[in-house]
């Protein structure tokens, strides 16, 4: 959902937000949001033998679903989707600054097209 969401949400943000660091902040505050969402869902479908992120009934993301407390997973597993995440989040904060970059030259272009 985030890897779906992240660059949809940075274009729109960064087309129609002109200030760069208004637009990073509501960017990290909605993607907060999301990620949240996400990973409580992915928690939630594990802990309840859906597998969790993947789909998969007997092996789940972090492992096989839990029977008991307390919850046994794989920390490797766990690192990655955290690095995914933050690697999704860096790319959107990227296409933000690249937009506000390239709005802002065009700008710089119009204006001395029309000053000549």
């Amino acid at each position: 959902m985030n890897l779906i969401v992240a660059p949809i949400l940075a274009i729109l943000i960064g087309l129609f937000v002109r200030s760069k660091f208004q637009a990073v902040l509501l960017y990290l505050v909605i993607e907060a949001l999301f990620f949240t969402y996400q990973t409580l869902s992915v928690l939630m479908s594990w802990m309840g033998g859906e597998g969790g992120f993947g789909g998969a009934t007997e092996q789940g993301a972090f492992g096989p679903a839990p029977d008991g407390f307390p919850l046994e997973y794989s920390a490797s597993e766990l690192s990655a989707y955290g690095l995914v995440n933050l690697t999704i989040i860096l790319v959107g904060t990227g296409l933000i600054l690249l937009i506000c970059w390239l709005r802002g030259r065009s700008r710089v272009k119009k204006h001395s097209v029309q000053v000549a």
